[in-house]
């Protein structure tokens, strides 16, 4: 069963193998329990088209993404999301187009967002969070 939902940050240092502590906590779980919002996805693929190496990294993530659930945005994420940028509009700290994105999705469907971004994600209400970057 899923319970966590990795966000870009989350991914890029467990791409750049560069947190024991994720890799470790990663390794713990079990199949199944990460997904990866399909947002995240895009924003890797992004990434790697801008990049000197871009088949090398798109072949990467190609191969990184096999091992996770990658989740398709449905209508309940967009109403939350939605929901999530109005109110952070609202009281002034709005935060990224696509964080506001894979927070909304994963609110909806009541998974622990996995984030090294902890200050932009913070902002959000009811939203779970951690960050196993840090032990």
């Amino acid at each position: 069963m899923m319970r966590f939902l990795f966000d870009t940050s989350a991914v890029i240092s467990l791409l750049g193998q560069k947190s024991d502590a994720l890799i470790d906590r990663v390794l713990d779980c079990s199949e199944g329990e990460i997904g990866i919002p399909a947002i995240v996805s895009h924003e890797l693929c992004f990434g790697a088209y801008k990049s000197q190496k871009v088949l090398f990294n798109l072949e990467t993530i190609r191969l990184l993404l096999r091992d996770f659930v990658v989740l398709p945005f449905d209508e309940e994420d967009s109403r939350q999301a939605g929901e999530v940028r109005a109110k952070l509009n609202e009281a002034g700290s709005p935060i990224g187009p696509y964080d506001v994105l894979i927070a909304g999705q994963a609110r909806a469907r009541d998974l622990i967002l996995i984030s090294n971004n902890v200050r932009e994600f913070e902002r959000v209400p009811d939203l779970r969070l951690e960050d196993w970057t840090v032990s």
